[in-house]
């Protein structure tokens, strides 16, 4: 075969300028401590290497809602918080006036300090997070939830918001309510003991005084009546019913009076002496908010009960009730907050995982991208040998010709 001049340069050309390709791939490598420049590189690993990236970025995501999600969860759990710790100080006043033996200046004192707390109590209910977005107004964040018209003892309180829950994803398959309705929080709180409500009525002018009520064996949602037809004897009269069901009961103060039928029965406690035709009924608990069962309060310590008997007696009564649906109020704030609290502990275990997985996803893609310095520094010095080595011999090669052998 005859190799010619020119055959010889081009092919000579070919090889350093292919050698000097690998080398500067070798040192671009070198240079980001990746294996891998462009798919070509590895079609295989880069394609493995995209699935984790997206993966990672997937993840990384997730760990940032997670982020948003226990700030805002930060926040209502404190408001929550804050709103029991109020309630439970009204509590405290509530037992403070029901003493028979302060004076009715000192509850309408105890009145304007729970005239505060409402005021405490609605500026959390329309309290906003971070992003300026009410914590309790549903979906219809930049609405304000509750607003108030009318002034003490008299007052009614509106809601503005929706029943919504504001959510954020944070996790595969996983929803996360970020904020609360007020309509769960402040609004539907039921009243008496939960299931049903004792009270005194309205005209009563004897001194019967209701104690704690509950179930013995469960509750069927009926209506009783105790209507007093003396002193010591009274009739009971179911939902409504124009004829008693039980006549001519008598009546034995400070014991508990037990009605319905022998699988649901209630217990009443009834103390003092009730006047002929005085009621107290026991009826399904009905729902109340937080703010008219404070209102309530407010209006019952500023009704001059010392003046008879039966006014104080009345008052024992509201204060009773108000007391019982005051419970309710703070047993329901503290499962609000344990139901946040609880989001939160999860958030810390899903942002723990979130960590190990992004950790893992890095160790993959290291596997897969980064480069063995110790075999590209061999690499590199056996390829520079080489490129050096070609350039010698085409040197040499070059420099051969007829002419100077003439």
């Amino acid at each position: 075969m005859r190799i010619s001049t020119s055959m010889m340069f081009d092919t000579g050309t070919q090889n350093m300028l292919q050698l000097q390709t690998n080398l500067y791939k070798l040192q671009n490598q070198m240079s980001t401590g990746r294996r891998i420049l462009t798919p070509s590189d590895d079609p295989v690993a880069a394609a493995q290497a995209l699935e984790v990236s997206q993966r990672q970025s997937i993840n990384s995501q997730f760990m940032d809602n997670q982020g948003s999600a226990a700030s805002q969860l930060t926040t209502l759990e404190s408001t929550l918080r804050s709103a029991s710790d109020l309630i439970s100080n009204v509590m405290v006043r509530a037992t403070e006036a029901d003493n028979q033996n302060i004076s009715d200046s000192s509850r309408s004192a105890i009145a304007s300090d729970v005239s505060e707390s409402f005021s405490q109590l609605l500026g959390l209910a329309n309290s906003t997070d971070g992003l300026g977005q009410h914590l309790f107004s549903g979906f219809r964040g930049e609405t304000e939830p509750f607003g108030v018209s009318g002034s003490p003892g008299s007052r009614i309180t509106s809601y503005h918001g929706d029943d919504g829950n504001r959510q954020l994803q944070v996790e595969t398959g996983r929803l996360m309510d970020v904020s609360a309705s007020g309509s769960d929080v402040f609004v539907r709180i039921p009243q008496g003991n939960g299931q049903f409500m004792a009270s005194a009525g309205a005209t009563n002018t004897g001194t019967g005084v209701l104690g704690a009520s509950s179930t013995i064996s469960g509750y069927d949602g009926s209506t009783y009546q105790l209507t007093f037809t003396a002193p010591g004897v009274y009739d009971v009269y179911v939902n409504g019913s124009a004829t008693p069901s039980l006549t001519g009961q008598v009546y034995t103060a400070g014991s508990d009076i037990v009605v319905g039928p022998a699988a649901q029965q209630i217990k009443i406690n009834i103390s003092g002496t009730p006047a002929a035709g005085d009621t107290f009924t026991a009826q399904p608990a009905s729902n109340q908010d937080i703010f008219t069962t404070l209102d309530s309060m407010i209006k019952a310590l500023n009704a001059n009960v010392s003046s008879s008997a039966a006014t104080k007696a009345a008052f024992k009564n509201q204060m009773t009730q108000i007391r019982q649906n005051l419970g309710q109020a703070f047993d329901h704030l503290l499962t609000a907050q344990t139901s946040v609290g609880a989001r939160r502990l999860e958030l810390e275990n899903l942002t723990s995982a979130g960590s190990d997985r992004d950790l893992q996803y890095q160790t993959d893609l290291g596997k897969l991208q980064n480069l063995d310095y110790t075999k590209a520094v061999s690499d590199m010095a056996n390829q520079k040998m080489v490129l050096e080595a070609a350039q010698l011999s085409f040197k040499q090669v070059s420099q051969m010709s007829l002419f100077n052998y003439l």
